[in-house]
């Protein structure tokens, strides 16, 4: 079995430090980052919303001190977003008619 300690390690120090937070990939949604339990009881950053991440690895996450934009994690902040959430089918929910 492969010791995962030093993979652990070496994500919570990529995003120890405050106001750094994270995108996943290369996307545009910027997250916030909280600790959680990852496997063997090590601990690694985490989205604060709980988006899943297909295939999850720490390596997907990519920090960042871009001001977070997720809708989701600013209110687990308890903090409003300045602009709305994105539409998936853009303003006229009566498209589909």
């Amino acid at each position: 079995m492969t010791d995962i300690a030093p993979l652990a390690a070496s994500t919570r120090a990529r995003f120890g430090d405050a106001g750094v937070h994270a995108v996943v990939r290369n996307g545009r949604t910027v997250h916030a980052v909280g600790l959680g339990e990852w496997v063997e009881g090590e601990e690694v950053p985490e989205l604060l919303c709980h988006t899943g991440i297909a295939g999850w690895s720490p390596a997907v996450l990519e920090p960042t001190r871009a001001d977070v934009t997720c809708a989701h994690c600013l209110r687990r902040l308890g903090r409003t977003s300045s602009s709305r959430q994105l539409s998936l089918f853009g303003d006229d929910e009566n498209q589909l008619g």
